[in-house]
């Protein structure tokens, strides 16, 4: 009798320990589960910039009726340029705005953006922040005379509610 209650409590026992296990698996996994949904995350982040680089290469000319003032100031380091794409001037509320500029030299850096992998801005026509800012680093140790390049701008946005997309082209 008392072995039979004992393989009883080492039955119970092992059930209890079994349980506790299954149970630390399935949160294991839920915190997986929760790792990955944050890494889809990412990678549609990714995948929108890559298609805006891939739509942006295509264009060949500047949309008309911009919303907005677009400027791009070049400056010479020592052995790169630093361009600026300057938006601003807002003709009325602009919200949601998403940019992208790039251009045609070899670099290893990331083109410049806004709104794709951070938060998406706003121009309101007098306030402050009145303008948006890209800026980007191209690799060149010549003289700024000799310099070349073609920028191309996608601005994605949303005037009375409604989305829309434009884009700027500019060839120094």
């Amino acid at each position: 009798m008392k072995k039979n209650l004992f393989i009883f409590f080492i039955v119970i026992i092992s059930i209890f320990i079994m349980q506790g296990c299954t149970s630390e698996k399935k949160e294991t996994k839920a915190k997986e589960t929760k790792k990955v949904t944050k890494i889809n995350k990412v990678e549609t982040k990714k995948d929108e910039y890559i298609k805006y680089v891939q739509q942006l290469r295509k264009i060949t000319e500047s949309s008309e009726d911009l919303p907005f003032t677009i400027d791009i100031e070049y400056d010479k380091l020592v052995d790169e340029v630093r361009y600026q794409v300057i938006i601003d001037n807002p003709v009325s509320d602009i919200t949601d705005i998403k940019a992208l500029a790039i251009h045609d030299k070899q670099t290893d850096n990331i083109f410049p953006s806004v709104g794709i992998f951070d938060d998406k801005v706003s121009l309101i026509p007098n306030e402050k922040p009145s303008g948006v800012i890209l800026v980007g680093y191209i690799p060149y140790d010549g003289e700024m005379d000799d310099f070349n390049v073609e920028i191309k701008v996608l601005i994605s946005y949303k005037i009375d509610n409604e989305e829309k997309i434009v884009y700027y082209l500019t060839k120094k």
